[in-house]
């Protein structure tokens, strides 16, 4: 056993298949593995260095540590520049460690043979490296305060002081960010550290993800003219870039040759390099101006860091083409070769990003004051043509759009192939679902449901109501279980299953917590102070979207939902849900309609649109269009109600008769469910006499 690498292709002990790794008996062997894990950690190391190299070049070429004292005011301490540099570069390899360890203890290999649920030997070890990698993340996410600290208002270290550190993590979004970070990758870690199954090693995957998230929304890109699309792109882009390089990571680590861990992570890396050139090219355009691209320090090394990026691409197509073969054919060493100099151009790549964040882009001039604060210049006013015409894509609800419409058209081609049928008018309700969330957020409307209630009102019902009806009967969750082939190691089906079984699944589902969030959310938005947060945050606007859209779909899942849920529910409490929720909606209109006080009067009063007269009579028809836009959404959901109870009475009564036609055949009538009924009957009618 010593002498062999083992590649897995069903079982979690990785034993279908036996590489050997050395000849002369177990001693050799167990001398060639030791001697491979070595060279992997010197492979590791060597990258790292050379992303240290780079960021070291980078901060000195790029002008970022040389600091010009202007008269009046405190100077920038080099030091401390080139400290914050540094830990970026720190807290990015980190990140990428912690978030493919933990993604690949969870996803790439099946559970044990005998408890598919637990972990494998090599998903535990990668669990333990991740939560090793969340617990440095986190720490050097905690050194990192003082020192972005002092980097932000120009002072020494030795100027930082307690209560100022305090001050800075409470009040300004750069620290509470770095402090939530701190938090939930210190989460990850005693997650990761404490978990056995593949579900606690879910939850660690998703606390270091959620984790990655919060300082994307304080740096450059969120201070720019193009802050949404920026943020948005960089969003997909680190997410996207922990996984490819985090998930390489964590292959090349593996004491065993996995191959059904490669093949995981290829299928998945194939999107997820086209996802970090896509997005990385996004937050390139919307920071810098083409003619800065070779005038200024920072357009120079982004430049280089799509060259590097796109050099990677290329390796890892080499490694689908090429050593996915060879690992299934028993060979490792032209994969590790790959992985390596993949991993060493991943690493400057980080090197080259860490050095980013300490840079400034080019000075540009914005439009107007209100370019600051709604990341594109004060709209003009309001026509059809420009709600149509002036387009301001939201990157990452038409990325989403976009794989969710590919995925879902892949589904019922898949069905096509086999023979199977599948409707196709859910195939036009799902394009059309996801067609008007790219028009309400990306369109015109976007623009304007920033600085006005009535639009924001329409894209609150769009994304609300409308939206969601069309999602859900399109039934997505059945052609999933329908396109996807059963994995007996357990795959994207089994864990599309387990969730829907789930207690948590099965919790949302009752249908008075479904409603209960469908319409606490609504009043809770717009009666607190929720709705201004949403407005002046990019992340409160991302998160306010999200939540409308996943409310809808929950709701009206649990109402009209042609899907599997846990807990069934009788089509006359159907109706009975659906009309206690427009009354409540109803309400919440009249309520808009009849208010004297302005809802979020802090952020309109101060982008001031000049165009708009009377903000509060504004807002009076957002009531409006909350109580009248339900006219629509309503009729189409009980017209739909009305077609699935009576399908379902067709249903029954087709089953009801085949019953009677086999207790007929059997010779025993006591088993026909009509004469049943009518014994029923007949008794009653005695007990009367």
């Amino acid at each position: 056993m010593l002498g062999y690498v083992t590649a897995s292709t069903e079982t979690s002990q990785n034993t279908a298949d036996t590489i050997p790794v050395g000849g002369g008996g177990p001693r050799s062997g167990l001398r060639a593995a030791k001697r491979g894990r070595g060279l992997r950690v010197l492979a590791v190391a060597a990258a790292g260095l050379a992303g240290l190299l780079a960021a070291v070049i980078a901060l000195d070429l790029g002008g970022a540590v040389d600091v010009e004292a202007v008269p009046g005011l405190s100077a920038a301490d080099p030091a401390v520049t080139w400290a914050a540099g540094l830990l970026k570069y720190a807290y990015d390899l980190a990140m990428l460690a912690a978030v493919g360890c933990t993604i690949a203890a969870a996803c790439f290999l099946p559970g044990r043979a005998d408890a598919r649920v637990r972990l494998s030997a090599q998903s535990w070890r990668w669990l333990r490296v991740g939560a090793a990698a969340s617990g440095l993340w986190a720490a050097v996410a905690l050194v990192s305060l003082p020192v972005d600290f002092a980097n932000t208002f120009a002072r020494p270290l030795s100027g930082v002081t307690l209560p100022g550190l305090w001050s800075y993590i409470a009040q300004y979004e750069q620290g509470r960010a770095l402090g939530l970070t701190v938090l939930l990758a210190g989460a990850a870690a005693v997650a990761a550290a404490r978990a056995f199954t593949i579900p606690g090693a879910a939850l660690a995957a998703v606390l270091a993800l959620a984790a990655a998230v919060p300082p994307v929304f304080t740096g450059h890109s969120a201070s720019n003219g193009n802050h949404q699309i920026a943020v948005d792109g960089l969003l997909i882009h680190i997410v996207a870039a922990a996984f490819w390089a985090g998930g390489l990571f964590a292959l090349f680590i593996a004491r065993k040759d996995p191959a059904v861990a490669a093949r995981r992570y290829s299928a998945a890396a194939a999107f997820a390099y086209p996802a970090v050139a896509a997005s990385g090219l996004i937050v390139f355009v919307a920071n810098v101006a083409f003619s800065d691209l070779w005038a200024s320090a920072y357009g120079r090394i982004a430049l280089a860091k799509l060259a590097v990026l796109a050099v990677g691409g290329v390796l890892g197509w080499a490694h689908r083409r090429r050593t996915l073969p060879a690992v299934a054919a028993g060979s490792r060493r032209a994969f590790n070769q790959l992985a390596a100099v993949e991993l060493a151009l991943m690493a400057v790549a980080f090197g080259l990003a860490s050095s980013l964040s300490v840079t400034p882009p080019p000075a540009e001039e914005l439009p107007d004051p209100n370019t600051a604060l709604l990341g594109f210049p004060t709209p003009e006013p309001i026509t059809l043509a420009r709600l149509l015409t002036d387009w301001y894509p939201s990157v990452l609800f038409c990325t989403a759009a976009l794989a969710a419409t590919g995925f879902y058209i892949a589904g019922v081609v898949r069905l096509r192939r086999r023979g199977d049928t599948w409707a196709w008018y859910r195939t036009a309700l799902w394009i059309g679902g996801w067609a008007v969330i790219v028009l309400t957020t990306s369109t015109g409307l976007g623009k304007y449901g920033m600085v006005l209630f009535s639009a924001h009102m329409v894209q609150h019902m769009a994304l609300n109501m409308l939206a969601p009806i069309l999602l859900v009967l399109a039934a997505p969750v059945t052609l999933a279980l329908r396109a996807l082939k059963p994995d007996r190691a357990g795959g994207p089906r089994e864990w599309l299953l387990a969730a829907l079984h789930s207690k948590w699944s099965s919790f949302i589902s009752r249908p008075l917590i479904a409603l209960l969030i469908y319409l606490t959310s609504l009043y809770l938005m717009y009666f607190t102070g929720m709705f201004e947060w949403a407005m002046r945050s990019h992340f409160g606007h991302l998160f306010m979207t999200a939540h409308f859209l996943a409310a809808g779909s929950l709701f009206f899942w649990v109402v009209i939902g042609p899907d599997p849920k846990p807990r069934p529910l009788s089509y006359p409490a159907k109706v009975l849900l659906y009309f206690v929720s427009i009354v409540f909606h109803a309400i919440f209109g009249v309520t808009l309609m009849m208010g004297t006080t302005l809802i979020a009067d802090g952020w309109y009063t101060q982008i001031a649109v000049p165009w708009v007269a009377d903000l509060l009579a504004d807002q009076r028809a957002g009531g409006g269009i909350a109580w009248g836009f339900g006219e629509i959404p309503s009729l189409i959901i009980i017209v739909v109600l009305i077609g699935q109870w009576a399908r379902s009475e067709e249903r029954e009564g087709r089953r009801l008769d085949r019953m009677a036609e086999r207790a007929a055949a059997s010779g025993h009538p006591e088993d026909d469910p009509h004469e049943v009924y009518n014994a029923y009957l007949a008794s009653l009618d005695q007990e009367r006499r």
